[in-house]
């Protein structure tokens, strides 16, 4: 099975406002910020239609509560996944638009990863192309999910590294995508 990948879709940020809106209710007072991230967050990117979500903390003191509110929105804990420091969740409801949810630290590698690589992308079309034909080029065969990210990672950390990225951090990030 191919993974869906298509070409930019202008309504993307309009969905992730919709979808903002009542996580923001529901968990702002716990929160610094919800960020849309990943490639439908790049205007012209070619992208997997699904919306990318982190709601950011700058402590993890209230995640017991923001646990606790965002289930009874419909989004069931997940654990990091293999992530440190991004908390993944299960969507339970049938939701207006597909999008994966997280809670990052503001501090943590992954969000970091998240927020450089849409800073990079965003001021260097050329690579933003570059990577856009990569993920068409990987969703036109018959990979998982899992082998389509593994298979991208490199080039995303040779895009993290020109932003600034430690060795130290991209290797935990290569570590965390390939594992």
């Amino acid at each position: 099975m191919s993974i869906n990948i298509t070409h930019y879709n202008p309504d993307w940020k309009n969905w992730f406002k919709e979808l903002h809106v009542p996580i923001m209710k529901k968990i702002g007072e716990y929160i610094i910020d919800i960020v849309h991230v990943g490639s439908t967050s790049i205007e012209g990117m070619s992208a997997k239609p699904i919306i990318d979500i982190d709601a950011v903390v700058d402590s993890w003191d209230n995640f017991t509560e923001i646990l606790k509110l965002l289930d009874e929105l419909g989004y069931k804990y997940r654990g990091n996944l293999g992530i440190k420091e991004r908390e993944a969740f299960k969507i339970t409801f049938k939701p207006k638009y597909p999008h994966n949810f997280y809670v990052c630290h503001k501090d943590s590698i992954a969000y970091k990863n998240h927020i450089l690589l849409k800073k990079h992308l965003l001021e260097n079309p050329e690579d933003a192309g570059r990577y856009s034909q990569l993920k068409i080029g990987l969703g036109n065969t018959e990979l998982d999910i899992d082998t389509y990210t593994k298979r991208k990672t490199d080039l995303i950390l040779e895009f993290l590294f020109a932003e600034g990225m430690t060795e130290e951090e991209i290797n935990e990030i290569r570590s965390e995508n390939l594992s």
